[in-house]
């Protein structure tokens, strides 16, 4: 029970201090007043990529306008992604405007000439070789069987000679190489000669079958030109393509982290070389032209504010100057006291909060300063 006690205690005692603050501050004569402390927007920005940091452009406390860079990464990866969706973009392009344009006379001239080639060769491992080409083969073997024998005749002889000193070393050698490659056209020409007489193999047939088929393939969609749906199915991969390229230039734009606005950079903790993941926060900015106050009005004067309301503000560091506000936002909702209030008397603890942006062109004034604030009547 006792502890339930002390926390009523507080509790009451937290609520007459925050009564008595705003009975003094609002009610001496009649007029709204109200004290805070000056704010202004945060913008904490970033990249998408991340990357090892390349250069810091700025310092904290620096005032930086909008576009300005803050902070490059290296971007040798993103680059070469760029110019790989540019290849694709080209690639691609080049595809539709052949298929838009259709086949040139002499790609339909060569497809056929490869048809008929292809139907020849099929024509001939279907038949077998003609009679004349064996005979051929057959005076081939013929003619390099004597070839060989007159070499290995000549190569005997100098040998002998050379034994006996008639000729040199030389000249017997001259002789055996010559025996020699007598001897291989000799089997070349056998080797002809067999393959022709037995005609072709069941798979040497099989692939000048594939051959022809697929040369016939070409040339009948040659002939036929593109079909509609391939058109369309082109067209598709220049946009698809042309999309790839849009991502890759906007992720290497995303090297930079620039200054969406007029601001004074805050915080900014990062050094060449970090390597930072994606969407990090690298920079705190305040927005210069962007200064607020927030005060508490009870909810028995909440009716006596406005939106737009002007309203005068001083700071200690200037106690003489008179900045315009206005009114730009009242909560919706009040605070600090319990949801259900049921007397007037209770109604005085609940406040509203009331935020009144600070107009002030020289830019003298800071965030963090002391602020009283006096809401002008209309």
């Amino acid at each position: 029970m006792k502890w339930r006690w002390l926390a009523a205690l507080a509790a009451v005692t937290a609520v007459a201090a925050v009564v008595g603050i705003y009975l003094g501050a609002f009610g001496r004569d009649g007029g709204l007043e109200g004290s805070g402390t000056v704010e202004a927007r945060n913008i904490s920005v970033g990249s998408k990529v991340g990357g090892r940091v390349l250069a810091v452009h700025v310092r904290e406390g620096d005032q930086v306008a909008a576009g300005d860079p803050l902070v490059t990464f290296e971007d040798e990866e993103l680059l070469a992604v760029v110019e790989q969706a540019r290849a694709a973009v080209a690639e691609a392009r080049a595809n539709l405007q052949k298929l838009e344009r259709g086949y040139r006379p002499e790609e339909i001239a060569e497809a056929r000439a490869n048809a008929a080639r292809a139907r020849a060769e099929l024509e001939e491992a279907r038949t077998g070789y003609r009679q004349e080409q064996v005979a051929q083969a057959r005076a081939d073997v013929e003619r390099a069987q004597a070839d060989a024998v007159n070499a290995e005749r000549t190569y005997r002889r100098a040998e002998q000679l050379a034994a006996e000193g008639a000729v040199s070393r030389q000249e017997r050698d001259d002789a055996e190489a010559i025996w020699k490659m007598a001897v291989a056209r000799l089997q070349s020409a056998e080797q002809r000669f067999t393959e022709l007489e037995r005609g072709f193999r069941v798979e040497e047939v099989a692939a000048a079958q594939a051959r022809y088929d697929q040369a016939e393939a070409v040339r009948e969609r040659i002939e036929r030109g593109f079909r509609v749906e391939e058109v369309a199915a082109a067209r598709a991969e220049v946009a698809r393509t042309e999309g790839a390229l849009r991502e890759a230039q906007a992720r290497h734009r995303e090297r930079q982290v620039l200054a969406p606005a007029p601001a004074v950079v805050e915080v900014l903790d990062v050094r060449p070389g970090d390597l930072l993941p994606p969407n990090t926060p690298v920079a705190t900015l305040l927005e210069r032209d962007q200064l607020y106050v927030r005060i508490y009005i009870p909810e028995t004067r909440i009716g006596r504010v406005r939106l737009g309301q002007r309203a005068e503000v001083r700071v200690d560091s200037f106690p003489d100057q008179v900045f315009p506000a206005e009114v730009e936002q009242i909560n919706q909702k009040a605070e600090f006291l319990p949801r259900n209030v049921q007397t007037r008397e209770e109604r005085i603890h609940q406040v509203f909060g009331v935020k009144l942006r600070l107009h002030d062109r020289e830019q003298r004034i800071r965030a963090g300063m002391a602020a009283d604030v006096r809401l002008l009547e209309p």
